[in-house]
């Protein structure tokens, strides 16, 4: 495996691991202790195309995962990069072949009310904080359906901080918020952020998301080339990354809306 698949392949997490790093998932960011000053700051890739790829803001060093290995385990480069290979591969995830059996009890809740969101919308959409302890608990969940309509997780947003929370056999770089509720012949808009997804479509505008990652992924765009016309926000965080990807990617009809 040449030097760009292994850093698509390999587990950022796994290959931490193996040298004995302890990092703490965020997103797509892992953050850990930087090995030269320890300050605890570091950041590395966890997805899209500079996977792997870490920096410390404290020491300003940055480099890639096989580096990091040769530097930390004291390795050449080849026995870097065939450790990781060898030992913290990470293998395709698969859509979810099942629909999904379990059904969280969903109430309406302030902090919904508080974003502009209608009690009637998230009835509609399968919307709201579960009732009792479930995984989800102290999270605003969102029902999530593939592109033919069938129901197969939930995601959720923890209401204290905005983190993401689900099951680790949903893959959302595999799936588009409300794919399955668009016209693919009329404009729709993407967006990174599910509130504001939920918040064009109470406006009656077409909208899907992809579950706030700060890019998009191979299917994501398989799926937004189905469409006749896709439109983006100048409110999407990582806008620039995001408007290179789809220049690159799309082969329809695409715009840059200003708010």
């Amino acid at each position: 495996m040449n030097y760009t698949d292994t850093l698509q392949a390999v587990d950022t997490m796994k290959a931490l691991h193996l040298m004995g790093i302890e990092g703490g998932q965020s997103g797509s960011y892992v953050h850990y202790p930087c090995t030269k000053c320890n300050e605890g700051k570091a950041v590395i890739r966890a997805y899209g195309d500079k996977k792997n790829v870490w920096y410390c803001p404290e020491c300003k060093r940055s480099g890639q995962i096989i580096s990091l290995v040769m530097e930390v385990m004291e390795m050449t480069w080849e026995d870097a990069k065939n450790l990781l290979n060898e030992k913290a591969i990470q293998y395709p995830a698969s859509k979810v072949a099942k629909e999904l059996s379990l059904g969280y009890e969903l109430e309406y809740d302030q902090y919904l009310e508080l974003q502009g969101i209608s009690e009637e919308v998230c009835v509609k959409l399968g919307i709201g904080r579960p009732k009792g302890k479930t995984m989800l608990s102290g999270c605003i969940a969102f029902t999530v359906y593939d592109e033919m309509d069938k129901k197969i997780a939930y995601y959720g947003i923890r209401i204290k901080d905005g983190k993401p929370i689900f099951h680790h056999s949903f893959n959302p770089e595999l799936y588009l918020y409300n794919f399955n509720r668009i016209d693919t012949e009329q404009e729709v808009q993407f967006t990174t952020d599910m509130l504001d997804c939920v918040r064009l479509l109470s406006q009656g505008q077409q909208a899907v998301c992809n579950f706030g990652l700060p890019y998009l992924s191979t299917t994501h765009f398989a799926l937004l080339n189905k469409c006749k016309y896709v439109s983006f926000s100048y409110e999407i965080k990582n806008l620039d990354e995001i408007s290179v990807q789809a220049v690159r990617n799309l082969q329809n009809y695409m715009r840059i809306l200003k708010k």
